[in-house]
């Protein structure tokens, strides 16, 4: 069972433009400019697709109108794509294609952005087709797409639905699939021109009197391609489209529709991009953990934002905060035109069982991350590090600086008392010392420096309880110095 979606105004809802007044997207076919998609303000007004410019602003002043944009578009639909994946492992998608590349094309165009997923096999998952159903239709709602959509036992069948279907509306549950293709229309069939006018000039109306001509008819009078593409819409034969593979990074690109020239204005923009970029993570089960954000400007070089987190993570509302923090401290050279998006390794998400009180949920070590993050964010990501105590002898790497829990390890060596106070460089001490147990002899290869020191835990004539040593490779030669080293608390 598949599942198809329909984005007729695709080219509009792609560009994300939440202003009040009413817009269009056009293109330019043959000298003339021509609406392809249009706001619903613009469609109560009378505009209808594939109409002239001038004629869509005589039925509507005030339009702002924007030229199609086609990656715009395709990187939209590869960030829907990865959304369908968290229903169906077996997604397709394509894009519409332009009036000129239409006319230049013998075989079915793609006349319309789509989107087809199989949904037989999560049937269960999801509690069944009713749920599953409005489960995708709240979330196409909340991202702001209008669609018609379909359901069929082959992408195809699905399509044809999807077509008479009206946007933004549920599809129905349909019993008896092969006598409801007969009664639809063979408008709804994506044919090739050639082939759709030949059968209107023939008399011929619904899919079910298509279905009824003998197999080699069809193929000498319309060609082979039309007798596979009917197979195809009946399920006997493999659907033959290319399907969607979740890429191993999360790359894409938004243009924006007026230059941005405050951090402030970026942090709005901001908003809707983490938000699709969570839906398309939760639809991957996957997180990320390095974000780097290109502001693309005019003239200007790219400014290169990098979002480190300390933990892996996918919600939209903590990528947010921390990209503030580092907005807040930013000064852009030039407004803003595009925003790119890159991430590093995407992550399988880690489930952990949940907690049997719903109020424990918000412990402090859930928030800690989201803290340490934000701290980063406003001091700089190497200001604030774990101080770790590694499996060494050696004072100078008795403890080291890392950058998460987890990299400190947990094996230790057992030696005598070491102080947390260490000197950077150690100063000779002067005065009477009053020694504290037995001296520590450290010793390392001549890999190491080659040090042999003894050291010794004394209490100074301040009654400071200082970590002192003596050398003695210099004790050889006759030095009874002491240098003081580190200090107890």
């Amino acid at each position: 069972m598949w599942l198809a979606l329909r984005f007729v105004h695709w080219a509009l809802d792609c560009l994300a433009d939440n202003s009040e007044t009413p817009a269009l997207v056009v293109q330019t076919v043959a000298q003339r400019q021509q609406v392809i998609a249009a706001s619903p303000e613009a469609l109560a007004a009378g505009v209808t697709c594939d109409m002239g410019l001038a004629d869509a602003r005589i039925r509507l002043h005030g339009v702002t109108v924007h030229e199609r944009h086609a990656a715009a578009e395709t990187a939209a639909m590869k960030r829907l794509a990865g959304w369908a994946w968290g229903y169906s492992d077996q997604v397709h998608w394509a894009i519409a294609e332009s009036k000129i590349a239409e006319s230049k094309k013998a075989v079915p165009h793609i006349e319309c952005t789509r989107l087809a997923l199989e949904i037989g096999a999560s049937l269960r998952l999801f509690g069944g087709r009713r749920a599953l159903l409005a489960r995708i239709r709240d979330d196409l709602n909340t991202l702001g797409y209008r669609y018609s959509a379909g359901v069929g036992d082959s992408p195809q069948a699905a399509l044809a639905f999807a077509r008479v279907q009206s946007a933004t509306r549920h599809p129905r549950p349909r019993k008896g699939l092969q006598s409801s293709l007969a009664g639809l229309p063979i408008a709804c069939l994506d044919l090739p021109s050639s082939a759709a006018t030949s059968l209107a000039a023939s008399g011929l109306s619904q899919v079910g009197e298509l279905l009824a001509l003998p197999p080699g008819t069809l193929a000498r009078r319309y060609g082979s391609s039309v007798l596979d593409y009917l197979e195809q819409l009946r399920g006997r034969r493999p659907h033959g489209l290319a399907l969607y593979r979740l890429p191993a990074r999360y790359t894409t690109r938004y243009e924006l529709i007026g230059a941005v020239e405050t951090t402030q204005g970026l942090v709005f923009v901001l908003r809707r991009i983490f938000s699709e970029l969570a839906v398309f993570l939760r639809g991957a089960d996957s997180t990320i953990q390095t974000l780097r954000l290109s502001l693309i400007h005019d003239r200007e070089p790219t400014t290169q934002l990098t979002l480190r987190l300390s933990a892996p993570s996918h919600d939209a509302h903590h990528l947010e905060a921390v990209a503030q923090e580092r907005l807040a401290q930013l000064r852009l050279a030039a407004p803003v035109l595009e925003i790119g998006l890159a991430s590093d390794q995407l992550r399988r998400s880690e489930h952990t069982q949940q907690r049997l009180w719903a109020h424990a949920s918000n412990t402090q070590d859930d928030a800690w991350p989201a803290v340490l993050d934000r701290l980063r964010a406003r001091l700089g990501h190497d200001a604030v590090t774990w101080l770790a105590a590694p499996a060494d002898h050696r004072p100078g790497q008795a403890t080291i600086s890392v950058d998460c829990p987890s990299a400190a390890g947990s094996s230790r060596i057992d030696h005598s008392p070491r102080p947390l106070w260490m000197l950077e460089h150690p100063e000779p001490i002067q005065g009477e010392l009053a020694w504290i147990g037995p001296a520590e002899r450290v010793e390392t290869g001549w890999w190491h420096s080659g040090i042999r020191r003894d050291y010794h835990r004394a209490m100074d004539h301040q009654g400071r309880l200082v970590w002192v040593f003596r050398d003695l490779q210099a004790a050889c030669i006759g030095e009874r110095r002491y240098y003081l080293h580190g200090l107890f608390g």
